[in-house]
């Protein structure tokens, strides 16, 4: 569940507009792509915070896939199907942040490292209601595609931790 909450959230991130550099501009193009990126991810984290999968699915790639820390790929649709199965736990959300923790771009396509915090109130497999805390660090590779920076895949999923009403879980 942990790498699922870490690639869902990241995999998570919203509907852009493309990054076009400003004529005399002295800022450098990474800057740019960034601050479009940091849009994306607070899109991401409003359709997480309101349920909407058909928003945060706006924000992904056709061809958008994860690849877990043991090597599984799940595509695009696995992925819009454990979506639907997180937020179904998700009873009340705190906290989303996602954090760009360094960015490289190589033309159309940006690899992020980022850091994400997610804090909600979920059911859990005792049926009940609890706190959940979970933190990961991962490379979210987007490429711009028709004027829009979409999320292509997530991979190198580390860092992860869980907490469970304040409880290593």
């Amino acid at each position: 569940m942990r790498v699922v909450s870490a690639i869902l959230v990241s995999a998570a991130s919203a509907t852009l507009m493309a990054c076009v550099p400003i004529r005399g501009s002295a800022q450098h193009p990474d800057a740019l792509v960034r601050a479009e990126l940091e849009r994306r991810y607070a899109e991401n984290a409003a359709a997480f915070m309101s349920g909407d999968v058909k928003a945060i699915m706006a924000l992904r790639a056709p061809d958008f896939h994860t690849i877990s820390p043991d090597g599984v790929t799940n595509d695009r649709a696995d992925m819009e199907r454990r979506t639907v199965g997180f937020l179904n736990g998700i009873r009340k959300w705190n906290n989303i942040t996602q954090t760009i923790d360094s960015i490289r771009v190589a033309g159309d396509t940006a690899f992020v490292t980022m850091s994400q915090y997610l804090d909600r109130m979920a059911l859990r497999p005792d049926n009940q209601i609890h706190h959940i805390e979970t933190w990961a660090t991962q490379r979210e590779v987007w490429i711009l595609l028709g004027g829009k920076w979409l999320l292509w895949r997530v991979d190198q999923v580390r860092n992860q931790r869980r907490l469970v009403d304040g409880r290593d879980g």
